[in-house]
């Protein structure tokens, strides 16, 4: 058992490398344009304001918290566009990996999705790109309307940034 181990261990680290090649590159591309964002940890500060804070707020202070909120959304989305290129190059790769066997598996009746499930069942790299898949999904699903929502909360300090130099 150890050693069918092991001669798993090479596909799965070559995969893993070309999915890390692919990272970087990506993430060079994006910093190439100037989108080298990081998180603000003041994001969570102005989610978090009471009522009362938000009522104290400045207008400039309104105007930092949209900046910053907006700055999170663009981070979020970057992060998003990553996971969204990960899961297609592992969809990819894995029409690449299986589509020696695929029609070899299963009967001639039995369904293409079943056929397709059996064929990367039967390949270690192709199982670990579909559990990425599946674990970016997962993911992408906890994010799913984060951005408009956040959007949302921009507009609010806008509207109260605009709201606050009319008062005074």
């Amino acid at each position: 058992m150890t050693s069918e181990n092991e001669s798993k261990k090479p596909k799965i680290e070559g995969l893993n490398n070309r999915r890390a090649k692919i990272a970087r590159l990506l993430e060079d591309y994006t910093n190439q344009m100037g989108l080298n964002i990081r998180p603000s940890s003041d994001v969570e500060k102005f989610l978090n304001l009471s009522q009362a804070e938000v009522r104290q707020m400045t207008a400039e202070e309104c105007g930092e918290a949209s900046y910053i909120i907006a700055k999170a959304i663009t981070y979020i989305q970057l992060q998003v566009n990553r996971m969204q290129a990960d899961i297609n190059w592992c969809e990819s790769y894995i029409q690449f990996v299986i589509s020696k066997t695929i029609q070899t598996v299963g009967g001639q009746y039995m369904p293409h999705e079943m056929k397709r499930v059996l064929a990367i069942k039967q390949d270690d790299s192709a199982s670990e790109a579909h559990r990425v898949i599946v674990q970016a999904k997962l993911k992408l699903d906890s994010l799913a309307f984060v951005a408009s929502q956040l959007r949302t909360m921009v507009s609010a300090f806008e509207g109260l940034q605009q709201t606050k130099r009319i008062q005074k």
